[in-house]
Order: C-alpha cells, then sequence, then structure tokens
C-alpha cells in the first residue's frame, strides 16, 4: 500500500507541474501517446494464435484463393465461387500474402489497421464534436471493451466496417467544424469502403447522415454540391464491381449477401431474430452500456444548447440507425453490434467526463497512460489467450501438407465441405477436389483417375467404409479423435 501511495503522489507531482512537457501540452501529447501504445498493443500478438473455423477461416481462405485461381475479380472459397462478402478485405489480403507470404498475421492486419484506424476516428470525432477530454474518454472506453478490442485480432470483418461507418460521420463532422464542404467527399468514399467490406450490411452511414440532415433542420445539404459528388462516387465505385458481377451471374449474385438478398429477406431466409436481442446483447457484452445510457440521457437535457445540439442528434441517430437494423434483420450475430459500440463509447466517455472534475482530469490521464504501458509490457513478454479458440482441425491440415504431395487428389467423404475446404485452402494452400456422400461415389472416383487419392473422414463415417471395404485396401495415413486421413487402394 505504501508503493501505491507513493506512486500515486509521484503522478499528482508530475501532473501538477512541467515536467518534460509544459502542463499546457500534456494533455495533447498523453493523448497521442495513449494511441500510440494501443497501435502496438494491436499490432503486436496478431500472429501466434490458430485461425477459429468458420467465420475467420473462410475470410481467409477466399484472400488466398484470389492467387491459387488468379481471379481478382470474382471471389473463391478454394476452388468454390462466393458471393459471400464483396472483395476488399479479400484483395487486402491477397496482396499482403502475395508480398510477405502466407500467415496469420497478414490475415488478421487489415482487421488491425481498420481497428486502430476506428480508434483514431472516434478520437477526433469526438474531439470535434465536444472536446479533447471527451476525445481521450473515448479511447479510453474503447480500449478497455475486450469485446471491442479482440475485434482487431479476428480476421472478420465487423471492425473494417465500423472504420467505413466512422470514416463517413467523420467526414461530416469535420465539413461542419471547419465550414470546409470539400470533406464531404470523404463520405462518398466510406459509403463504398462499406460496401466492398461488408456489401449492403456496411452502408448505416447512408440512413445516418441523411437524417442528420432532415432532423438538424438542415435539408439543404442533401443537394449540397460535394455531399451529391461523394454520393455518386459511391455509386461509380460500388458500380465498378457490382456491375459486371450483375452482368456474369445474374440472379445468383443479385440474391446474395454481395447483392440485395439481405434487403429482400430483411436479414437471411429462415431465421428469426427478437427485436430486443441487439439491445439485450449490448448490455452483456459492452460494459460501458450503463454510462452509455446516462450519456445519453444527458446529451437530452442537454440538446437546448445550440453549440452540442447537432452533436448529441448526429450521435442519438449514429446509435440508434444501428440498432434499429439490427432489430429488423432477421439474423442477429453479438458481433453485428461493433459498429454501434463506437457512438456508445462517446455517449459513455461524455458520462464519464461529467463526474471528472477539470482539475483531476490531468491525474485521470497519467494513470490511465501508465496503466496502458504496463498492460502493454505484459502484452509483450507474456502468452496470452486467443481471441477465440483455433480450429480443431489444424493437425489434419498440418498432416495433409506432410503426406499428400501436390499431384494427389483429395477427396472428402461426406462430412461439411465448407469447413474443410476453407482450413485446407489457408493451412495447406490447396482446396479439396471433390466431396463424395456414398461408398459407391466415392469407389468411382478413386477408379477414375490414374492419381493417387487420399481421402478425408470423421470416425463415425470410416466405420462405414471399413464395413463396405476389405481392410487389406484401406490405409491410414493419419488420423485423431476428429479426422481420419487414409486411402483406398484398388
Amino acid at each position: 500500500m505504501i508503493f501505491f501511495s507513493r506512486l500515486s503522489d509521484k503522478i499528482k507531482h508530475a501532473a501538477e507541474n512541467d515536467i518534460i512537457f509544459p502542463k499546457e501540452s500534456r494533455e495533447q501529447a498523453l493523448n497521442t501517446c495513449y494511441l500510440f501504445l494501443l497501435f502496438v498493443l494491436i499490432f503486436i500478438k496478431l500472429e501466434p494464435y490458430i485461425m477459429p473455423q468458420l467465420d475467420d477461416m473462410t475470410h481467409a481462405s477466399m484472400g488466398i484463393s484470389i492467387l491459387q485461381t488468379g481471379d481478382w475479380f470474382t471471389m473463391h472459397e478454394g476452388g468454390m465461387i462466393s458471393w459471400l462478402k464483396p472483395p476488399l478485405y479479400f484483395w487486402m489480403e491477397a496482396v499482403l500474402f502475395k508480398v510477405f507470404g502466407v500467415s496469420e498475421y497478414w490475415a488478421r492486419f487489415p482487421a488491425a489497421v481498420t481497428g486502430f484506424l476506428t480508434f483514431l476516428l472516434s478520437y477526433k470525432t469526438a474531439s470535434k464534436l465536444f472536446s479533447k477530454r471527451a476525445g481521450f474518454l473515448t479511447l479510453f472506453v474503447m480500449s478497455s471493451s475486450l469485446y471491442f478490442l479482440s475485434y482487431t485480432q479476428r480476421v472478420m470483418l465487423d471492425m473494417p466496417v465500423t472504420f467505413a461507418v466512422v470514416l463517413s460521420i467523420f467526414s461530416v463532422v469535420k465539413a461542419e467544424k471547419e465550414n470546409n464542404d470539400k470533406f464531404y467527399l470523404l463520405y462518398g468514399l466510406g459509403l463504398a469502403f462499406g460496401y466492398y467490406f461488408k456489401g449492403i450490411q456496411g452502408l448505416y452511414a447512408l440512413g445516418i447522415i441523411p437524417l442528420y440532415f432532415i432532423f438538424t433542420g438542415q435539408s439543404g445539404k442533401l443537394f449540397n454540391a460535394y455531399f451529391l459528388i461523394s454520393i455518386l462516387c459511391a455509386v461509380f465505385l460500388i458500380g465498378l464491381w457490382f456491375v459486371p458481377q450483375y452482368t456474369a451471374h445474374g440472379r445468383e449474385f443479385l440474391l446474395s449477401q454481395s447483392g440485395v438478398g439481405p434487403l429482400l429477406t430483411g436479414g437471411l431466409a429462415g431465421h428469426e431474430n427478437p427485436f430486443y436481442s441487439p439491445l439485450k446483447n449490448l448490455f452483456r457484452m459492452f460494459y460501458w452500456t450503463i454510462p452509455a445510457f446516462y450519456g445519453m440521457l444527458l446529451g437530452f437535457n442537454r440538446l437546448k444548447n445550440k453549440n452540442e445540439r447537432n452533436g448529441f442528434i448526429l450521435l442519438f441517430l449514429w446509435f440508434f440507425v444501428i440498432i434499429s437494423a439490427l432489430s429488423a434483420s432477421s439474423v442477429f450475430g453479438v458481433r453485428y453490434l461493433i459498429p454501434a459500440f463506437a457512438p456508445a463509447a462517446i455517449f459513455a466517455a461524455l458520462a464519464l467526463e461529467k463526474h471528472i472534475p477539470p482539475q483531476k482530469f490531468p491525474y485521470f490521464q497519467h494513470i490511465v497512460c501508465l496503466l496502458a504501458g504496463v498492460i502493454l509490457f505484459f502484452a509483450a513478454i507474456f502468452p496470452l489467450p486467443a481471441p477465440k479458440g483455433g480450429s480443431e482441425y489444424i493437425s489434419l491440415y498440418r498432416c495433409v501438407n506432410s503426406i499428400v504431395d501436390s499431384n494427389s487428389r483429395l477427396l472428402l467423404y461426406k462430412e461439411r465441405i465448407f469447413i474443410f475446404n476453407q482450413g485446407l485452402t489457408f493451412y495447406s494452400l490447396r482446396p479439396l477436389d471433390k466431396q463424395v456422400n456414398s461408398i459407391e461415389e466415392l469407389l468411382s472416383e478413386i477408379r477414375k483417375s490414374d492419381k493417387t487419392a487420399f481421402v478425408i473422414s470423421n470416425a463415425q463415417d470410416y466405420k462405414e467404409i471399413q464395413e463396405a471395404v476389405p481392410a487389406g485396401k484401406l490405409h491410414k495415413s493419419a488420423s485423431s479423435d476428429e479426422w481420419i486421413l487414409f486411402q483406398i487402394r484398388l
């Protein structure tokens, strides 16, 4: 206790005196320091974790499939065409894989970059709307939300979409605060990014900003030349990929996740989502939710202040447009809330700002930066748990690398092709050649080619094969509790 008391006294002394930086400029210096610590923390541990199955592995495999197929325009999962999402994240992956080699680090790198930019732009947005202190507190709230922070380490599209939305919001704030309409052009760029990362689900700002102009009595800005040009630029950029895909693939593309499918089905056909799920899960996953709603109450009471009114209206629309869209959707995943964390964090920051006296803020800021430095130190030298558990089939992918040569065929007996195809594409640098669903089809596939065939199955399905194929013709190459790699020598 004596140590912490003395440390607290030293921090107070540093906060109240001109040490290294004058007090007047230290607030900005500490803001920059905290951003730097966040930058290092985000990028320092991207490599060591095995990729989780499904979404992370899917997105990583689509990036490497660009290099394997040579097709930069139509996305693939292994050898199969996929319109799961538009191509921007996968283009970024493919370029990084081409330059630096295939690894988990470079698969996660685009999420880390857009994650840091989300922190930076959220800080700048809060600073311009309210104060530098609100900006710093926004950084503090967002970085102390482990769920939000973990998505800078995932091969997922939710953080890139959040960046795209924040970029669009920031462009409008910048244009208004600096009275420079040219910044509206960034709004269109944010829209294009949003679509190219996640399709229609990335276009939240297309609803937020027009509503903002209407609710703040600035409807005329909807016809501002730079604003209209920005939207036209977004439509043009989106059309460069959308129109050729529709021309080549027609209705199949149009109704996909990259087309207008989510809009026509209200999310995903065959799914149901209680309207209250987003708010319920916000309380569960974002533990600053109560301060955020308190910040909303403060904002509602401050709407009478002319200088702050527009900023609060923008924040309310930013948060509730996203929540309303998620509530109306037939499908909901907790990670879909990530774009709503940014406005929620700003509201929570305003609640904190109200209860931290101005004379105490320098002390608080020094404490937060010191804690961030300590956390970064331990994160750098100690192993950390992965944001999500890695694929249980990683041993299979590594065995395929060692056992199956490039001239051999790789068949899957029954099981889920999307799982194995993605993992093999990324970790074994080859997709499955074919999936078969019966003993007869399997034997036919083996007979019709002179190439050596290796077969993957789970333990239960392997028992079927043992019953149908003489033991002398079955040759097990490798196995675990989850999978078996074998040959049938006819």
